[in-house]
């Protein structure tokens, strides 16, 4: 596979395309000859970028292997972070993905157009594509991969995703006395080297199939993109520390949490990704609106809160079209009932079947702020309690429940909760509007 020299992927992300079955790929004819590695080069080399994987690449001289962990003996710090992100979690680990990947072979094979984004590497991918049948894509021909390594695999997005190419490791600098060849490479820290993964849009309408990640264009068309924001400056937080634990200098280096969403793959990941949740902000902020110093008892109350998004510099919530944010806002009087609620959604809605078709989108801009209003009875006493809830979701209860995903994987998380009082009590013109509304509701003569 030493010949496959293709440009860096454009990856698709399997938890966004949606499709309906098709009939199974039919055997190939018995006189057909076995594919090939050189006809899987071909294939790759025509195809548009977002179904190119990355290209094979030998492993660097003077190191044993490609795997993270080999890369951490030496850039120790690195490798911790690594472990921790939503990147080393994207094969196995994600319970979600392997489900889709599972669904994706029934019926039909699409997995060949999802796998790039969570196993990025040629050198991770058992069977290569050396052709379709009949033209489908659902129909891929497969050739057994002789470069493919098992280990490497599972480090999912992996070091050399984006810092190997052509047997060299790749940097900011290049200038590292390593044990292995080094390049320096600009494009590491641009936003360039995230929207080759972060930024795959096409629809295959013959698959009722779908790709919809537009995060890159949602930066690049916004304000942080007009001021020269680039990914790593919220998502790689800079750090001042030696590349390397042999003494190297102290230089400017960038942390390797991909914090992402801050929803654990697993339950058991939340001890590792909880500290991790006071470096990245959570993007949206929630609060009310100027309050009154206290509502009077009967009277109908109507209060105001606010969502913004004031973290991130693209749409949120982006990348998968599941996601999603509920804001809730609800009063409460002394005696624990609810006097009034307000759920909003803010996301994406697709319709998937017969034809793949978005429905609506009220997801915030950029530092774009919108309000609601709650409306409520003022008991007859109080206090009133009013609550701010918001969560953020990575996929609904009902496909947790579809995938049978319940205690292999963590749906969302609660990143807002606040509540605040407000007192109920008569004021000084409560008499004489009470007089009136007697008078009013008095029978005449």
């Amino acid at each position: 596979m030493r010949a496959l020299r293709t440009p860096f992927a454009l990856l698709l992300t399997m938890a966004a395309c949606s499709g309906r079955s098709a009939p199974p790929a039919a055997p190939p004819a018995d006189d057909a000859a076995p594919p090939t590695i050189a006809e899987a080069v071909a294939f790759y080399a025509r195809q548009p970028r977002y179904l190119q994987p990355v290209p094979y690449t030998p492993v660097p001289a003077g190191l044993p292997d490609l795997r993270a962990e080999t890369c951490g003996l030496c850039h120790q710090e690195i490798y911790a972070e690594w472990r921790v992100s939503t990147h080393a979690r994207a094969w196995t680990d994600d319970a979600q993905f392997q489900a889709e990947l599972e669904k994706s072979r029934t019926g039909r094979d699409v997995s060949w157009m999802c796998v790039n984004c969570h196993t990025p590497l040629v050198n991770q991918l058992p069977k290569l594509v050396a052709g379709l049948r009949d033209e489908r894509l659902d129909q891929p021909i497969y050739v057994d991969n002789p470069d493919f390594d098992a280990a490497l695999q599972q480090d999912a997005i992996t070091c050399a995703t984006c810092h190997v190419r052509d047997g060299v490791v790749l940097g900011p600098y290049g200038d590292t006395n390593a044990p292995h060849p080094t390049r320096r490479d600009p494009s590491l820290s641009t936003s360039a080297v995230c929207t080759q993964c972060h930024q795959a849009t096409a629809t295959f309408p013959e698959l009722t199939l779908a790709c919809v990640f537009d995060t890159g264009r949602e930066v690049a068309e916004g304000p942080y993109g007009a001021e020269g924001y680039t990914c790593q400056q919220c998502h790689m937080p800079a750090v001042d520390r030696p590349l390397m634990t042999d003494g190297t200098p102290v230089r400017a280096t960038r942390r390797h949490w991909f914090g992402g969403s801050l929803i654990p793959k697993h339950p058991r990941f939340e001890g590792e990704v909880a500290p991790l949740r006071a470096v990245y902000p959570e993007g949206l902020a929630a609060t009310w609106g100027p309050l009154p110093a206290s509502v009077a008892p009967g009277e109908p109350v109507e209060v105001r809160f606010e969502g913004r998004n004031a973290a991130a510099g693209h749409m949120l919530p982006t990348g998968d079209p599941e996601r999603y944010i509920l804001l809730r806002a609800s009063a409460v009087g002394p005696d624990g009932k609810t006097l009034g609620e307000r759920e909003v959604r803010l996301g994406r809605v697709f319709e998937w079947h017969p034809t793949v078709r978005e429905l609506s989108d009220n997801r915030l801009k950029p530092r774009e702020a919108r309000s609601w209003t709650l409306v409520f009875p003022a008991p007859a006493q109080g206090p009133v309690t009013l609550r701010l809830e918001a969560s953020k979701w990575r996929i609904s209860p009902e496909n947790m429940a579809y995938h049978n995903l319940e205690g292999r994987y963590v749906a969302g998380r609660t990143f807002i909760d606040t509540a605040t009082t407000l007192p109920v009590q008569a004021s000084a013109s409560a008499p004489k509007q009470a007089e009136q509304r007697e008078k009013q509701e008095r029978p005449g003569p």
